[in-house]
């Protein structure tokens, strides 16, 4: 993304680019929702998904699924059978993320 008049003027500290991704990845239970799926490698069904976050509605965790993929974080993997099969894994990116994300949990977790 280009700095314009809405943006940064100074291209080393400007997050302008990472607004949407920060956008995303800021909403309630995405980054829990990233966390278990950095567990998990083979991923997790959607109610599976919703077990482990305990709380957290089917419709909250659909909105923040699609918003995840949408953003490349997440794959949704489609198994053609009856009912389909869908199983949700990060993608590399979203891997990537949850690697980034560790020295924050393990920091918030010394903190208690």
């Amino acid at each position: 993304m280009k700095n314009d008049e809405n943006c940064c003027s100074d291209d080393k500290n400007c997050l302008c680019p990472v607004e949407g991704i920060i956008d995303v990845i800021s909403k309630k239970w995405a980054i829990c929702i990233i966390s278990h799926l950095g567990i998990k490698k083979e991923g997790y069904r959607f109610n599976e998904l919703q077990r482990s976050l305990k709380g957290i509605s089917p419709k909250s965790l659909s909105d923040r699924l699609k918003e995840l993929k949408e953003e490349g974080l997440i794959d949704r993997d489609v198994e053609d059978s009856v009912p389909p099969k869908v199983t949700y894994t990060l993608t590399k990116d979203g891997r990537s993320l949850h690697e980034r994300m560790k020295p924050l949990v393990r920091w918030v977790n010394e903190r208690e």
